[in-house]
């Protein structure tokens, strides 16, 4: 007999949750979900506009309601609705995601007026990882806050400096606030979790609280030390890479004697150190006797500061240092590093096919606090913007009297671009050395901007590139601007779009200007728009002389831009969102001059918030084992680190919202992967595989537009979003692996906790001798 048994459905039980709902008169909808039966839960929220799902948040943000249910205080969350869609609707109410519970009351928006109330977010805290932590406060004045770590006063912040805040991420109206950027002490490195509050001068604590924990020298180190969980490590190191740890620069001191550069090999080689300038000749030579490294002869060509004589220098080196095949120049005044010489002849010995090398260098202010001039490996875009490595440098002997003799040089600048006059800008076999060879004196920027704009021109030109260099006013080193000769292209501006007609409108009305003077096109990419008010305003644009292309399915930037491209037969591609607006009528041209040089694969802008806070100025990699737009912090008037906000520079990629490629280029590496990148970290994707290509990828500051990122689209930060935007960065991260942690453009010394150029890293990268080569991709097979 067969037995039949039926199974029961089981049941699903509801939280029992403490909620709340509620509506501002900025359009921001607020609460928060607690269960108190499981209050490790974070909820996904669905906001309902008339019983339709409208948005949907995650619950983890910091609410003050939360404090005495959860220890965390991140059960809230914050959203902002259009006002015209509430002015429309009759009821607003919210519900657990898949399960249906009802959050809150559910508000009635017709008769109903009580609710109203600002709700605007009006302050927040990050943990940033380690001890390192980020912040803004809705604030016209500077505040100043107190640090509270476990009840204890541990730091006083003050937040001096300026943020875009706004969208979905933060809730409201986006506006620019206060920003604050602080450590706390190191003893509370100590493995275990602390909480951190703020409150201000007066003692009123404000809603914003953090849970940390921070390892000495990372939990990889402290694993080490403990011993006997060597199969931990792994995972140690894994933590590292996402959770990275920092200290402030202005500790810079004590944190090179925590981090001391490994003493290097010993070398046979002999060097011959050429110190170019009069003044500070003495203070050089003293710290040249205090070498380790011993086998080396010194000569001193007395003129202007960073002025040399070829046939000086010539003569020096056939009569005083006829057996040295390594010549170290350096401006006077520079006091090298004890091991400066040892680490210098190392490198040659280790990288034999090195032509040249440079290192990083230390300031010493008026005040006497060291700071870190940490550079990155070669940039030839920035040699002849600003010189950053011609003050100290070493090359091979072959090379320097090859130079010498072709070019004449008469100062430091010039002597280091002439050893590129014949091989062209693809060079890769120039070293950097991370770590302080010696301490800079201060520049006279002024006289250093005429030798490096003379420089740079005589080095176009033996290179038979028609520019114009124009003298710069840098804010530490000296800056030039080289704009070279408009080549007759053709040139289409694509801009994706779906709705949001306003936005694309003011787009196209403002980059008009500059479209016209470089005689380009516009082609508008059109993703499904429905609204008939965008239908029609598309139908409009060929009366003016504008194409469109409609592209059916879900949105996908990255097949947008590769079917648009597929259409096209023009040179020149410029990739643009359609929430840019430009400010200018010359950001196309000065894009398009950088793609002067056959080797710059994508050229990218300097994109600011409405608010002039800086929303790109470059990505970096490697943040928290993933990606960063640089200079954030800062508003687009900042010099930026190094003044790199005021030259052209290299970076390893470049967003898209304002990209110029070569059509040629974008099709010979297969476009943007839409299959695996097919909304965020395309751009990244595309800019890193030109690379490998061996194209560099440059970011002007000359070029610079307004960008409301995702205004349009939304954030990815968004809870309906935040898994795909993960899945699409796992994806790069195996697509990359450890080029993604290592980024030629950006210094091993420098933080990798979410704020580019904002800290020391804590421990440091790898310091050994690198070359700016291309990046290897690995293979990655589909569905994995």
């Amino acid at each position: 007999m067969t037995r039949v048994i039926r199974a029961r459905k089981a049941q699903i039980t509801k939280p029992k949750l403490i909620s709340r709902l509620a509506l501002g008169d900025d359009g921001t909808v607020s609460g928060f979900v607690f269960d108190p039966d499981a209050p490790e839960h974070r909820f996904t929220i669905e906001i309902l506009l008339d019983g339709l799902v409208l948005k949907t948040a995650y619950a983890d943000a910091f609410t003050p309601e939360c404090s005495e249910l959860d220890r965390s205080n991140t059960c809230g969350f914050a959203v902002s609705i259009d006002i015209e869609l509430l002015h429309a609707a009759r009821h607003l109410s919210a519900r657990l995601a898949n399960l249906g519970t009802p959050v809150g009351n559910p508000i009635d928006l017709e008769n109903d007026t009580t609710f109203r109330a600002d709700l605007r977010p009006t302050c927040k805290l990050r943990w940033l990882g380690g001890l390192h932590f980020q912040g803004w406060i809705d604030s016209e004045i500077v505040v100043t806050l107190e640090a509270i770590v476990d009840g204890e006063s541990v730091a006083q912040v003050r937040a001096t400096a300026w943020t875009h805040i706004g969208g979905d991420a933060e809730g409201g109206a986006s506006r620019n606030v206060r920003a604050f950027d602080f450590h706390v002490p190191q003893r509370l490195a100590d493995g275990r979790v602390h909480r951190i509050l703020l409150r201000k001068e007066d003692g009123e604590q404000i809603p914003a609280a953090a849970t940390f924990v921070a390892f000495p020298d990372g939990l990889a180190g402290m694993i080490d030390v403990i011993g006997g969980y060597a199969a931990e490590r792994l995972r140690g190191k894994l933590y590292d890479r996402l959770i990275p740890a920092s200290l402030p620069l202005h500790d810079y001191a004590d944190w090179r004697e925590r981090f001391p550069l490994p003493e290097p090999q010993p070398s046979p080689l002999r060097l011959a150190v050429v110190i170019a300038g009069s003044s500070g000749t003495q203070q050089t030579l003293a710290s040249l006797e205090a070498q380790s490294h011993e086998n080396w002869t010194a000569g001193a060509i007395d003129g202007q500061p960073l002025s040399i004589d070829s046939d000086a220098m010539l003569e020096f080196l056939e009569d005083a240092a006829p057996d040295a095949d390594y010549i170290v120049a350096t401006m006077a005044g520079v006091s090298l590093e004890r091991t400066a010489l040892a680490r210098i002849a190392a490198a040659f010995d280790s990288h034999p096919d090195a032509l040249a090398l440079y290192g990083d260098l230390d300031f010493l202010t008026d005040d006497g606090r060291l700071w870190p001039l940490a550079f990155p490996a070669f940039d030839y875009e920035r040699l002849l913007e600003q010189g950053y490595c011609a003050h100290l440098f070493a090359v091979r002997r072959k090379a320097l009297f090859a130079a010498i003799e072709t070019a004449r040089p008469n100062n430091l600048y010039r002597l280091f671009n002439s050893l590129l006059d014949q091989i062209g800008p693809l060079q890769t076999d120039i070293l950097h050395l991370p770590g302080a060879l010696a301490t800079m004196p201060k520049l006279d920027r002024t006289t250093a901007g005429a030798l490096l704009s003379a420089a740079s021109q005589s080095h176009l030109r033996a290179r038979g590139i028609h520019a114009n260099v124009t003298q710069q006013t840098g804010n530490f080193f000296p800056a030039v601007r080289i704009k070279r000769s408009l080549s007759k292209q053709r040139v289409t501006v694509i801009i994706p779009t779906r709705d949001r007609v306003s936005l694309l409108q003011r787009c196209l009305e403002t980059i008009a200007p500059a479209v016209e003077r470089c005689h380009a096109d516009i082609l508008v990419v059109d993703n499904e728009s429905a609204q008939p008010q965008t239908i029609d305003f598309l139908s409009d644009l060929s009366r003016r002389g504008i194409r469109t292309l409609r592209i059916e399915g879900p949105f996908n930037f990255a097949r947008l831009n590769n079917q648009a491209a597929a259409t096209l037969d023009s040179d020149i591609l410029c990739l643009l969102n359609n929430d840019i607006e430009a400010s200018s009528d010359d950001w196309l041209e000065e894009m398009l001059t950088r793609l002067g040089e056959p080797d710059v694969g994508a050229v990218g802008a300097l994109l600011t918030w409405p608010g002039d806070v800086v929303q790109h100025g470059g990505v970096v990699l490697g943040m928290n084992f993933s990606v960063a737009h640089a200079f954030t912090d800062r508003f687009s008037d900042d010099p930026g680190f190094l003044d790199q906000l005021l030259v052209a520079h290299e970076c390893s990629a470049v967003t898209a919202a304002c990209l110029a490629t070569r059509r040629n280029d974008y099709l010979a590496v297969g476009g943007m992967d839409e299959d695996r990148f097919a909304v965020a970290l395309n751009d990244v994707d595309y800019c890193l595989r030109l690379r490998e290509a061996g194209k560099r990828i440059v970011l002007t500051p000359y070029a610079k537009l307004i960008h409301a990122e995702s205004a349009s689209r939304g954030s990815d930060h968004r809870a309906d979003r935040r898994s795909r935007f993960e899945h699409e960065l796992n994806l790069l991260r195996a697509r990359w692996g450890e080029r993604l942690n290592d980024d030629p453009a950006y210094n091993p010394q420098l933080s990798r906790d979410g704020v580019p150029y904002s800290g020391l890293a804590w421990p440091p990268g790898r310091r050994t001798p690198r070359y700016n080569r291309p990046p290897v991709a690995h293979d990655l097979p589909l569905g994995f």
